[in-house]
């Protein structure tokens, strides 16, 4: 007899954006602003705060719609480019990690049969799934 089984783990992967947010810094990341205005980084912080990323891909005909539910990131890196005859915007990488919820969720997506408006609404609130039959809980409007 043989026996092979998968495990879904959650996704990995980096983000690269042009500006990480100052509330994402704060917020997720635990940096701290001083009274002057600067963002300070602290050592003495283990754990950032987990959060959803709700994302589509540029350029995807059908435009799907993504949620990664429980992301943690880590540092963001730190990169400079030097001035040369073309300009080209500098970007901020971060190191992503989605793991299982407690409940075992770990992504959704929209599909050929999702709702319009739950389209519509998909980036104002986190989606929380539904099971077949339940009435849909409000968006939050």
């Amino acid at each position: 007899m043989y026996f092979r089984s998968t495990a879904n783990n959650g996704y990995s992967g980096d983000l690269e954006i042009a500006l990480i947010p100052e509330w994402f810094r704060t917020e997720i990341l635990k940096e701290e602003l001083d009274r002057n205005g600067v963002l300070v980084e602290k050592a003495n912080v283990s754990e950032t705060e987990k959060f959803a990323l709700l994302f589509e891909f540029d350029g995807d005909v059908n435009a799907i719609r993504h949620v990664l539910y429980n992301c943690s990131a880590s540092r963001p890196s730190i990169e400079s480019e030097t001035k040369e005859d073309m300009i080209e915007p500098g970007t901020e990488t971060l190191s992503l990690t989605a793991d299982p919820r407690e409940d075992g969720l770990v992504k959704s997506r929209t599909g050929d049969t999702t709702s319009a408006d739950t389209y519509a609404n998909w980036y104002k609130n986190v989606y929380v799934p539904q099971a077949k039959g339940e009435t849909p809980k409000p968006t939050g409007h």
